[in-house]
């Protein structure tokens, strides 16, 4: 008999639920050694495990799961979970319209650093964080390198985020923030860091302006944010580079 379909797996406890854009974005978390009976959602479904383990079996195929992997099923797909003696906390993100226009059409399982460390971004508020964590759900295609290329222009241009540059090129952001991570090796956040720490170098080394001007005219939220992402870029601070430059002059 197919299962009937159900609006998402049902958890101990629903932890939190908001809207990104199109989407709705839940965290659960599911309580040690429990089991869920073959079901199916009535939409497409990708969901990141966050911590604890999780096996989930579909059709003939099944996959052991730890935090940092995450699946795409398509709406439809009947599946069965087993959870950790942990229990488990997922991440899941599900279309308003049903379906993933931009991700497979079928079951995949993926484990993947950068997947991981947008989840968690996500989960601490960041919304365009949900863009790179749908980029990594994707086998290898085609390098659509003109789509990758204008973007960084317009990213070195106009230090914009990935969403309105997609608007201008008539992409979907997934979609370019996929190929500009393939073309390039870092998503668009990272390459938009990486540019903002150019320039604010250039002008610790070039000018007089107090750091907290330079925050202010690279795009950061203030002095103390610009020196945590150039220690994480450079390796040391604004502040360490402008002293070893009057040193070596």
């Amino acid at each position: 008999m197919k299962p009937a379909a159900t609006p998402a797996m049902t958890p101990s406890a629903l932890l939190r639920e908001w809207r990104v854009g199109a989407y709705t974005v839940r965290v659960a978390r599911y309580a040690p050694h429990q089991r869920l009976t073959p079901h199916a959602h009535e939409e497409d479904s990708l969901t990141l495990v966050v911590q604890g383990s999780v096996v989930e079996e579909a059709g003939h195929a099944s996959i052991a799961a730890g935090p940092g992997w995450s699946a795409m099923r398509p709406r439809g797909v009947s599946h069965t979970n087993r959870f950790g003696p942990q229990g488990a906390v997922v991440l899941g993100v599900f279309p308003l319209e049903q379906t993933f226009e931009e991700l497979p059409r079928r079951w995949l399982w993926t484990g993947s650093a950068r997947a991981y460390r947008a989840g968690l971004r996500l989960l601490g508020g960041e919304e365009e964080a949900l863009t790179e964590l749908m980029g990594e759900i994707e086998p290898a295609g085609r390098l659509d390198r003109g789509a990758a290329c204008q973007a960084r222009r317009l990213l070195e241009d106009q230090d914009a985020p990935i969403g309105e540059i997609a608007r201008r090129l008539g992409l979907h952001p997934v979609y370019l923030a996929r190929q500009f991570r393939r073309a390039y090796g870092l998503s668009p956040r990272d390459y938009r860091r990486v540019l903002r720490v150019r320039r604010a170098a250039d002008l610790v080394l070039a000018t007089g302006a107090t750091l907290r001007r330079i925050a202010h005219e690279c795009g950061f939220a203030d002095q103390s944010h610009m020196c945590r992402v150039f220690r994480a870029v450079a390796g040391w601070s604004p502040g360490t580079l402008r002293a070893a430059s009057f040193r070596a002059g």
